[in-house]
C-alpha cells in the first residue's frame, strides 16, 4: 500500500507540475523564445532526450519544474574573452559549433578576444579569435550552437530569440501561463468529478442512504424513512435535518421518522461529535462511541501532533489561557466547553491507563475554521439526503467546485497573516503532507482522488500567482512595473532579487518539510 500511494503521489504531484510547465512552454514556443529545458521535477536528471532546440528532462526531485527559456539570466554567453574555444564552420565559411571542450574535433582554435552572440537589433553575430597570434574573425549563424560533448550541445541565444525582447503582452501570457493551466486542469477534473455527483433533494426529509456501522444503521434506519423529528423539532426538510444537528448541545438525541405510514421514536441516541477545533472525537476506528465518559476515539490534527493525546485517553479537565480549569465528566461538558470556548490554548488533563498526563496546544479558532468552509463541531448520524442526477447540476458542479476551493484558499492565506487565529506557516503543509494527505484521499477512491488533485492544481496556480519574488506572480509585478514606467527593471537588480527570495522560500520550504516529519513520527 505504501509504495501504491508513493506512485499515485508521484503521478499526482506529476501531472499538474506538467500541465504548469507546458502553459509556459507553450507560449514561450508561440512566442519565439528559445527554451533550452523543459524539466519536470528538481534534481539530477534521471531522463533526457533532446528534441530540436530544447531537453525534455525527467528530474529525481518529484516537486517543482521548470522551463529554461533563453534571455532569463543576466547573460547567456557561455564563452568570455580570453577563454580558448574552438569554432567548426558551415559550408559558408560561418560558425556553425562552438567547441567547448578540447577533446572535440574543431576548425579552428583560438583565444576570444571580442565576440557578440547577442546581435541587438539584428547586428550580425562574431566571434574574434587570437590563432596563433593573428586575429581573424569569424561570422556566427544565428542558430550557431555550443558543443560540450559529442552527445551535449546548446543553441546560442541571439536578442530575437531571447525572453526579454518580446512584448510586454508576450512575457504576460509566457508567465501567466502556467497558473491559468492549473486552473483549466482543475475545471476539467472537477468536471469529470461532476458527472459522479448527484443533485441532494433539499425538499425531503427522506433518508436517501445510511452508513454502514453508523448510528443510524444501529438504531435501524434505512433507505426511504422520514425524518420528521429531532430533539422534538419537526423536520420537513433536508435543510432541517442540517439546522438542527450542526445546533446540537448534546451527544445524545432523539429520533421521530416514518416508515411505511408508521411513526416511530428512538430516544438517547449516541452521535458521533467530531470537535475539529481541538482535533478530538468520540468514536473509535472501529466505529465504537463513547457518550458517558469523556473518552477520546480518535485524534487529529494539533492534538495529535502538538498535544500527543491519543485515542483511549479520558479527558479529567481542561485549562484556558486565562487560567481557569473546567472539570469534564462526559461527552455533554467537552462540547459545552468548546461552544464556549472557541480559542486560545488549552491544558487538557488526561488520564491514559491509570496514569495522569497534560497536553498543552493552540486551538485552531472556530472563526478560522468557519472561513474555512468548515463547522467548529460536527455531529453526525450517518445519513445522506436522497439525490437524482441533474444535467445542469453537473454541468455547473466544476465552477462551484472550482470558486468554492479558491475562496478556501484565499481565506487560508488570508488567516495565516492574522495572529489572532491562532494559523500561521507551521500549519502550512509540504511535500510530506502532501504525500499524506494524497494517501488518505487514494483510500476513500478514484473520484476522492481526483477531486483532492482539482483542489492541489487550484493550490498550486493561487500560490504561484503570489506576488513575491522567484515565483510568477513577483515576476507579473515587475511587468507591471515595466508598464507603468515604459522601462525594464534592471536585470541584474531582478535577477538578485529574485535569487534572494529563491533561497528565503527554500528554507520556508525546508521549515515546512520538517514540520511535515515531525507530524508524522508523532501520528
Amino acid at each position: 500500500m505504501f509504495l501504491l500511494n508513493i506512485i499515485v503521489f508521484v503521478l499526482v504531484l506529476g501531472v499538474i507540475i506538467l500541465i504548469h510547465e507546458l502553459g509556459h512552454f507553450y507560449f514561450a514556443k508561440k512566442a519565439g523564445i528559445l527554451c533550452h529545458e523543459f524539466a519536470i521535477g528538481m534534481g539530477p536528471a534521471i531522463y533526457q532526450k533532446r528534441k530540436g532546440e530544447t531537453i525534455y528532462s525527467i528530474r529525481s526531485i518529484p516537486i517543482g519544474g521548470y522551463v529554461s527559456m533563453a534571455g532569463e539570466s543576466i547573460s547567456d554567453a557561455l564563452i568570455k574573452k580570453e577563454q580558448v574555444i574552438g569554432v567548426k564552420l558551415n559550408s559558408q565559411g560561418q560558425v556553425q559549433y562552438i567547441i567547448m571542450n578540447s577533446e572535440l574535433s574543431s576548425d579552428y582554435v583560438g583565444i576570444v578576444k571580442s565576440f557578440d552572440l547577442y546581435g541587438k537589433d539584428f547586428n550580425p553575430l562574431y566571434i574574434e579569435l587570437d590563432i596563433q597570434g593573428e586575429l581573424k574573425r569569424f561570422s556566427v549563424v544565428r542558430d550557431a550552437r555550443y558543443q560540450f560533448s559529442k552527445e551535449k550541445e546548446m543553441w546560442i541565444t541571439p536578442q530575437e530569440k531571447s525572453f526579454e525582447s518580446k512584448t510586454l503582452w508576450q512575457r504576460f501570457l509566457v508567465i501567466f501561463a502556467g497558473p491559468l493551466m492549473n486552473f483549466i486542469l482543475a475545471l476539467f477534473l472537477f468536471l469529470i468529478v461532476g458527472f459522479f455527483a448527484v443533485k441532494p433533494n433539499l425538499a425531503s426529509n427522506a433518508l436517501g442512504g445510511v452508513a454502514s456501522g453508523s448510528t443510524a444503521d444501529i438504531v435501524g434506519l434505512e433507505a426511504g424513512d422520514e425524518i420528521t423529528a429531532i430533539n422534538g423539532t419537526p423536520i420537513h426538510a433536508w435543510t432541517d435535518v442540517s439546522s438542527v444537528m450542526s445546533n446540537l448541545d448534546s451527544v445524545y438525541v432523539s429520533l421521530s421518522y416514518r416508515r411505511d405510514g408508521q411513526t416511530y421514536q428512538v430516544n438517547d441516541v449516541t452521535v458521533s461529535v467530531v470537535i475539529q477545533m481541538a482535533g478530538i472525537t468520540n468514536i473509535t476506528e472501529d466505529r465504537t462511541l463513547y457518550n458517558d465518559t469523556p473518552t477520546i476515539g480518535q485524534t487529529f490534527g494539533r492534538a495529535k501532533s502538538d498535544g500527543g493525546l491519543e485515542p483511549g485517553d479520558i479527558i479529567t479537565s481542561i485549562e484556558n489561557d486565562f487560567g481557569t480549569v473546567t472539570p469534564i465528566q462526559d461527552w455533554d461538558q467537552l462540547i459545552s466547553y468548546f461552544k464556549l470556548n472557541t480559542s486560545g490554548t488549552i491544558i487538557v488533563r488526561y488520564d491514559r491507563n491509570g496514569n495522569a498526563g497534560t497536553a498543552t496546544y493552540d486551538l485552531i479558532s472556530a472563526n478560522a475554521l468557519q472561513k474555512l468552509g468548515y463547522q467548529p463541531i460536527v455531529f453526525q448520524l450517518g445519513i445522506q439526503a436522497t439525490a437524482d442526477f441533474d444535467l445542469g447540476y453537473t454541468l455547473l458542479y466544476p465552477f462551484r467546485a472550482f470558486y468554492s476551493n479558491m475562496m478556501q484558499v484565499f481565506n487560508t492565506i488570508g488567516l495565516l497573516f492574522n495572529p489572532s487565529e491562532n494559523l500561521g506557516i507551521g500549519d502550512l503543509s509540504g511535500p510530506v503532507g502532501i504525500f499524506s494527505l494524497v494517501s488518505s484521499t487514494t483510500s476513500q477512491g478514484l473520484v476522492a482522488l481526483i477531486g483532492f488533485t482539482a483542489f492541489l492544481s487550484i493550490n498550486i496556480g493561487l500560490l504561484n500567482l503570489l506576488p513575491i519574488p522567484a515565483l510568477d506572480g513577483g515576476r507579473l509585478v515587475f511587468l507591471g512595473i515595466e508598464a507603468i514606467t515604459r522601462k525594464p527593471l534592471n536585470r541584474r537588480l531582478e535577477n538578485t532579487i529574485n535569487n534572494v527570495m529563491f533561497f528565503i522560500l527554500l528554507g520556508l520550504f525546508v521549515f515546512v518539510t520538517y514540520n511535515d516529519i515531525l507530524r508524522l513520527i508523532r501520528g
